[in-house]
């Protein structure tokens, strides 16, 4: 597929981050051999609606890692779930404060990680699984490497203590002293270790490269990512875009607001394209990722094919019924973990092909992105945009198991 953007008539306005969103504050700490993180947190929430608990979300315990929660009168059903009993009125705020202890796991290469003399954390903090629509999520992870997290776009304020010597990556603005600002994100991802770091501007962006043996190619894919991508599906909202090289990874990418983390591979701007393009599908405008994977992966994978990367392959063997459930639920998945890839990345970008114009798709998928940033959005959201640009679409969609 060619590169070229089509013009997009009257696109909204971004939408606004909700201005009641939750607020976290975290002070955590840091030390060599980095064999456990411990830290407090305070969050504030307001919901929509009365409320009788508020259901957390400790995803580490279903990566290997073990998240311990402490300081608050809690409910534990099941390893990943912590439920506090509170009864909040809707629009009436109420603040959480607890403890936790993350004990790492070893020889991980996943989201919760060591890596010599470092290590990187991803959905690592106990987060609300709230969703203003359908209220609290309580999804069970899955065996395979897939996310199930949703959360609530929310401020972060992070401080992170590391002992002298070590750089601190992390989403969100650098404040200073190990202080981070991450504003209207739904989750952060850090890193720490001994790293070089590269620093430039794109268009009022500070976009750096973090890696322990120096990946300029890194710095210049990311800024030509940026770039792009802003034109096709909006301005890039934050501040700050940072891309860390763990040592430890290989052909992996895995994406968090405002920071990605990056393996090693022969194929950089596949990866960069595409852990890019999830700032817009995932981190701007989110989804229940264990209901709807395809709302961030099928996505993300469409712009990074727009930007000139191949089509994902479609196994030569794929069940005719996998390419039939693009839009299925990560538990169908999770009984058909061969065909995730091609089922969700491949066929979903067949499916959006099918459309027959890329532009008319481009268009709608820009009006998605305004219309439903900082939002978690739902299938339904899409197929209304698609089907204003081309009628029709929803009811085409249907053959590849997309629905609302």
């Amino acid at each position: 597929m060619c590169a070229v953007l089509v013009w997009c008539p009257h696109p909204p306005a971004l939408a606004a981050p909700a201005s009641d969103r939750p607020r976290y504050v975290v002070d955590l700490r840091v030390a060599p051999p980095f064999r456990t993180v411990t830290g407090r947190l305070a969050v504030t929430f307001t919901p929509n609606r009365p409320v009788t608990r508020l259901v957390f979300r400790l995803w580490p315990n279903a990566t290997g890692a073990r998240l311990v929660v402490s300081g608050v009168r809690a409910e534990r059903p099941d390893p990943t779930t912590l439920v506090v009993r509170r009864v909040v009125a809707a629009h009436h705020h109420t603040t959480v404060r607890l403890t936790w202890r993350l004990v790492m796991p070893s020889g991980h290469r996943d989201r919760i990680a060591r890596f010599g003399d470092g290590l990187r954390l991803g959905t690592f903090l106990p987060l609300l699984a709230w969703d203003e629509r359908r209220g609290w999520l309580t999804d069970p992870p899955v065996q395979i490497l897939g996310e199930t997290a949703a959360t609530p776009a929310a401020d972060f304020d992070l401080h992170v203590h590391a002992p002298p010597g070590y750089r601190i990556l992390a989403s969100g603005a650098p404040l200073g002293g190990g202080r981070f600002d991450a504003r209207a994100v739904r989750d952060i991802g850090l890193a720490v270790g001994r790293f070089h770091v590269q620093t430039a501007g794109e268009h009022g962006v500070t976009v750096r490269v973090a890696s322990i043996r120096g990946a300029s190619v890194m710095l210049q894919l990311a800024r030509e990512a940026l770039r792009k991508l802003s034109a096709r599906y909006g301005q890039y909202p934050w501040r700050t875009y940072t891309i860390v090289v763990p040592p430890d990874l290989q052909n992996v990418g895995i994406e968090y607001p405002t920071l990605s983390f990056i393996g090693a591979s022969r194929y950089p701007a596949l990866f960069v394209d595409h852990e890019t393009a999830h700032q817009w599908f995932y981190s701007l405008v989110g989804n229940d990722q264990a209901r709807d994977p395809w709302l961030d992966e099928t996505l993300a994978t469409w712009a990074q094919v727009r930007l000139g990367a191949p089509e994902p392959p479609l196994h030569s063997s794929l069940p005719p019924a996998a390419a039939r459930h693009v839009g299925a639920p990560m538990s169908y998945w999770n009984h058909h973990g061969d065909w995730y890839f091609y089922g969700v990345y491949g066929a979903g970008v067949r499916a959006l092909s099918s459309l027959g114009d890329a532009g008319a798709v481009e268009c709608a998928l820009r009006n998605y992105v305004a219309r439903r940033a900082y939002s978690i959005a739902q299938p339904g959201d899409l197929l209304d945009e698609l089907d204003r640009v081309i009628p029709g679409a929803e009811r085409r969609l249907r053959a590849w198991g997309i629905h609302r």
